[in-house]
């Protein structure tokens, strides 16, 4: 069919890419199977610990220390370190952060020994969480340079984030297997094994790019990389919305998983049925991410909100303390409508410069980490003061204060106008 008799083509804010289209690039390939096999051994590695710490001291407490120790150098590794990606060439942060965690939870696993101390295996998951923060800031980062047109930076980064949800399902399952199998040990071992494959597969597939940062710039610290990437988000409206509305989601997001074991066991319920229950909400954000990331980028976009309300608005429902297969449905529809978080992580890297792109990745995951680990803390607590369903249903109208607050001042014409110069239209 010739130019003329194929009409308009349809432009970008239209016509949403595909998943296959982004498959297309090798690039993105490598970076996709990469995400894919460090999630599976993160979620292996943190399972065997906390098997092994609550073999060895019966303690639940202790035992879930070993999976709040991964938001502690997110917090902080984030913020701080994400200024790598800008400053040195962002292949070389990813290859760099896979062979450190390699080493180190390789190390772990040979130290995972009776007479070692707990706090001393502790202290080493979270040197190597320390290696995930500059390694997930590179990682989004690179998005945009492997995909530099925004439909499929868009469909790309959805693609991930419904990888992410079910690396969740899939990864706990497996990490229970792989502990059943082989030994809390061995498991260990494998989770080093997975990050030496993710560094061959990112050494053959990602081209060599200089770092985003030019090379004449002035230099200076991590901590001033900090302060000009808060800057940037400061002065900028439709980032520090789009950012401060991802910290905030953290309340509703975060608390139903962290009480969905004592939800099932208040019920009477089975182990596995709380683990059904901590199941259905990354099921339903991966549902939620793959239909959100069928619509236009620009009704993307403005779906942020609405979504945000409708994840808060079935926790609500909780408030009657049903039983555990009664609330699974309520936990699954409250996972659909975290598919805002794809458009919204999307559209933060495309609207921060390259140069501060990792900036802005480290700073946003550092305050969307530290939110994390406190709604999973104070979830607990007032678990254990009230009930459960206390917990999911003060998470659900908290969420709701908190988007209500952020809808009064929500900059809707920088964010529109954002929006329609990356997306077109």
């Amino acid at each position: 069919m010739s130019e003329a008799t194929a009409g308009p083509v349809p432009p970008a804010a239209v016509v949403p890419a595909t998943y296959r289209d982004a498959l297309r690039n090798r690039e993105f390939r490598g970076l996709v199977l990469a995400q894919v096999l460090s999630e599976w051994g993160d979620h292996i590695a943190r399972v065997a610990l906390a098997s092994l710490v609550l073999a060895r001291t019966d303690s639940a407490f202790l035992a879930v220390l070993a999976f709040v120790a991964s938001f502690i150098p997110a917090v902080f590794g984030a913020a701080l370190l994400g200024g790598l990606a800008d400053r040195v060439p962002r292949k070389i942060v990813l290859l760099a952060c896979d062979v450190g965690r390699a080493i180190i939870i390789a190390v772990l696993a040979l130290v995972a020994v009776p007479s070692t101390p707990v706090w001393v295996l502790l202290l080493v998951l979270l040197l190597a969480e320390f290696f995930t923060a500059p390694f997930d800031a590179a990682q989004r980062s690179m998005v945009p340079d492997v995909l530099p047109e925004p439909r499929l930076t868009l469909a790309g980064m959805g693609l991930m984030r419904v990888l992410f949800q079910l690396d969740q399902v899939i990864g706990i399952g497996l990490a229970g297997l792989v502990i059943f199998l082989v030994g809390a040990r061995w498991g260990l071992l494998l989770d080093s094994a997975t990050f030496v494959l993710s560094f061959l597969l990112l050494l053959l597939t990602l081209r060599r790019r200089p770092a985003s940062r030019a090379a004449d710039a002035a230099p200076s610290s991590l901590w001033q990389d900090f302060r000009a990437g808060w800057r940037l988000v400061a002065d900028d409206p439709a980032l520090r919305a789009l950012i401060g509305l991802g910290w905030g989601a953290a309340i509703f997001m975060i608390a139903p998983e962290a009480v969905a074991l004592a939800y099932a066991r208040h019920g009477g319920a089975s182990p596995q049925a709380g683990a059904a229950l901590m199941a259905s909400i990354p099921a339903g954000a991966a549902l939620g991410a793959y239909v959100v990331g069928r619509q236009p980028p620009l009704r993307q976009v403005r779906l942020l909100l609405p979504l945000a309300v409708a994840s808060c608005l079935p926790l609500l429902a909780v408030c009657l303390a049903p039983p555990w297969w009664a609330a699974l449905p309520f936990f699954f529809v409250s996972g659909l409508g975290q598919g805002f978080m794809l458009p919204l992580l999307a559209t933060v890297n495309l609207v921060s410069p390259p140069q501060f792109r990792g900036r802005v990745n480290g700073l946003a995951g550092g305050g969307f980490s530290l939110a994390s680990a406190s709604s999973f803390l104070l979830a607990g607590a007032v678990a254990d003061l009230t009930s459960p369903s206390v917990a999911v249903t003060g998470a659900g109208a908290v969420g709701l204060a908190v988007i209500g607050l952020v809808h009064r001042s929500w900059p809707r014409g920088a964010v529109r106008r954002s929006a329609a110069r990356i997306y077109g239209g």
